[in-house]
Order: C-alpha cells, then sequence, then structure tokens
C-alpha cells in the first residue's frame, strides 16, 4: 500500500470523480483510476461503485476514510518533525474560509505567505454551508485550519483563536419604521427577513433570536442582501463593518446587543503542523 494510492482515495471521496480528483492531484485521470483500482485489489474489496455519473463509496470504502486520513496525518507529522528540528518551515495547510469576510485581509495574509515562506503550499476551500462546513471539516479531518464566525465562546473539541469581534445589527432601508432603532426579538414578529443559508454563523443566530422572523429569501451574498434590504425588499441581520459600507441603508443595534466574534480554529485533538502555526500566528497578527 503506497501513500499515492491513499491520496488518489481520499481525491476521489472529497470530487467523486476520476477526472476530478486527477485535476486536484495534477495527475492524469488513468494514473488515479489505476492507483484506485491497484489498492482494491491490494485490499481484496471495492472501494467505490462506479456508476456513469459518480464515484459512489462502498460500505468498505467508508471504512476506509478515517484510517486513510490518519495515515496522511501521520506522515505529515514526520516531516513536520524533521523540519521543525532542521528549522525549516514547509508543507501543505489546508484551509477552509468563509465566502464573506470584511475584517480581515486574507488576501495579504496569504501573499507575505507566500513571499516569506515559499515552501507552505496554501490550499483555500470555501463550504457553500458556511461555519458548519467549516467546523465538520476539522472534526473529519478534511481541514487543517478554518474560519468560523457567530456568538461562540466555545465549540465541542474546537480549539478557537479569536482575532476579531463586533457587533451584529439590523439593516434596513433608510424609511423602514424599524430604522435607526434599537431593536427587541419581538419587535422581528412577522417581519420580513433576508436570510443567509443554513449552516452561516449568522443564520444560526437569526433562528435562534428570532424564531417568528418571515424568511422572504435566502441569499449566500452580504452585500446583495444589503442592495435587497435598501430596496426595502426586506430586513438583514449582519455585522456593523459591512453595514457601515453601505450608504443606502440604515442600520440599527439590538437593545442586548449581539456579539460577532471571528476566531481562526483547529481540532482539539490534532496538534498543528509547523506549517499550519505558522499560518495561524499570520492571521493573528493581520487580524
Amino acid at each position: 500500500m503506497e501513500m499515492r494510492q491513499i491520496e488518489c482515495f481520499l481525491a476521489c471521496l472529497e470530487h467523486r470523480s476520476f477526472t476530478a480528483a486527477a485535476r486536484s492531484l495534477n495527475l492524469v485521470q488513468s494514473a488515479v483510476s489505476t492507483s484506485v483500482a491497484k489498492l482494491e485489489r491490494e485490499l481484496g474489496t471495492r472501494l467505490f461503485d462506479r456508476t456513469p455519473r459518480t464515484l459512489e463509496l462502498t460500505e468498505a470504502g467508508r471504512a476506509m476514510i478515517e484510517p486513510a486520513r490518519a495515515m496522511l496525518r501521520a506522515r505529515r507529522e514526520i516531516v513536520d518533525a524533521i523540519d521543525a528540528a532542521q528549522g525549516q518551515v514547509r508543507g501543505e495547510v489546508v484551509i477552509g474560509n468563509l465566502m464573506n469576510v470584511h475584517t480581515l485581509d486574507l488576501a495579504t495574509v496569504i501573499g507575505e505567505m507566500h513571499r516569506r515562506y515559499p515552501s507552505i503550499t496554501l490550499q483555500m476551500r470555501q463550504s457553500t454551508s458556511g461555519v458548519a462546513g467549516n467546523i465538520a471539516g476539522l472534526r473529519d479531518g478534511s481541514l487543517d485550519i478554518a474560519l468560523v464566525a457567530g456568538m461562540f465562546d466555545d465549540l465541542s473539541g474546537i480549539t478557537l483563536h479569536p482575532i476579531h469581534w463586533e457587533t451584529l445589527v439590523l439593516c434596513t432601508a433608510v424609511a423602514h419604521p424599524l430604522a435607526g432603532r434599537r431593536f427587541r426579538a419581538t419587535d422581528l414578529d412577522n417581519v420580513r427577513f433576508i436570510d443567509l443559508p443554513p449552516g452561516w454563523g449568522i443564520r444560526a443566530i437569526a433562528d435562534s433570536l428570532f424564531p417568528q422572523r418571515r424568511p422572504v429569501i435566502e441569499v449566500a451574498d452580504q452585500i446583495f442582501a444589503l442592495e435587497l434590504a435598501a430596496n426595502d425588499f426586506g430586513v438583514t441581520l449582519l455585522p456593523r463593518s459591512v453595514a457601515e459600507r453601505a450608504p443606502d441603508i440604515a442600520y440599527s443595534e439590538a437593545a442586548e446587543p449581539i456579539p460577532w466574534k471571528l476566531a481562526i480554529a483547529y481540532h482539539a485533538d490534532r496538534t498543528p503542523s509547523n506549517a499550519a502555526r505558522t499560518v495561524i500566528d499570520a492571521l493573528r497578527r493581520r487580524a
């Protein structure tokens, strides 16, 4: 059993296609399919059922996931220990990003990292399920570190390093009855509400604090949500730093301010690699 076979298996698990997996590994499609087939022969069982549209995990394939990830982690830990002993910083770091983060200049951080540590490879991923997707990625080992945001002070099994704190505000059209005044949860009962998708931190807060609101649309873009609010399509809940960028809306604080915390996170039971720690430190310094 070779590490390349394990890498190919996990790439197929993520992309559910030999072609897409090969693209992610910078290999030709035949090399990936051959590697997986060889692994299956060695194990004496199919790991994937091949269908015309996708690769479907078999029961044996599902049982293979965690041991395969553990093998790659062990290899990274060996290389990392040797690099640290030699004073080197290198390796791959898989980062879970968030789609709407305006308080952290992530592009500048990545650019500085590339210039200072050219041997670190950063792989950026964005989950359509937002914070929930990043937390799931940390727990299943597909992410090394991730940005998470919400009201939390603690997440089970996750180590958090806070890097920013602000409040959420209610964004409305200038002429809306709730514009510019402190509001309570009951003020939003049956009020037209512009929601963010399920799994996103702000959506979880809205579901918790304003259960009687009247959702009229879900959007995955905070700027578009502001544009809808400015046109009086509904109201929306966003970080104050985002609301302050929009000249055509009014925004107001809750009677009891709603905290919004941004943190860099990793799995509490997995020590970050030397490269991952370097990225974490760079993000904390920039914030």
